[in-house]
């Protein structure tokens, strides 16, 4: 799927503003440009944090100390 419809082409006012985009080079479910789109979608807005992890698959968790830290940080609030 690809979510530039519901971004660009069909605006929602309420989504969120917030994006934390991990994809693994070598995953094979979701394309690699669909994640780059997302990340580079202009007039949007929003915040929007985005990696590549090299040489690892569709559900890499590389950096959960990172996603952690981002949550508290978008929240306001800091890590502990």
């Amino acid at each position: 799927m690809n979510p530039m419809y519901h971004l660009v082409d069909k605006p929602n006012p309420a989504r969120t503003k917030h994006w934390w985009i991990r994809l693994g080079s070598s995953g094979s479910d979701t394309s690699l440009t669909v994640s780059a789109d997302l990340a580079a979608a202009h007039g949007l807005g929003d915040e929007v944090s985005h990696l590549y992890c090299w040489d690892a698959g569709h559900g890499t968790d590389e950096d959960a100390g990172d996603f952690i830290e981002w949550i508290a940080r978008t929240a306001g609030h800091s890590a502990a």
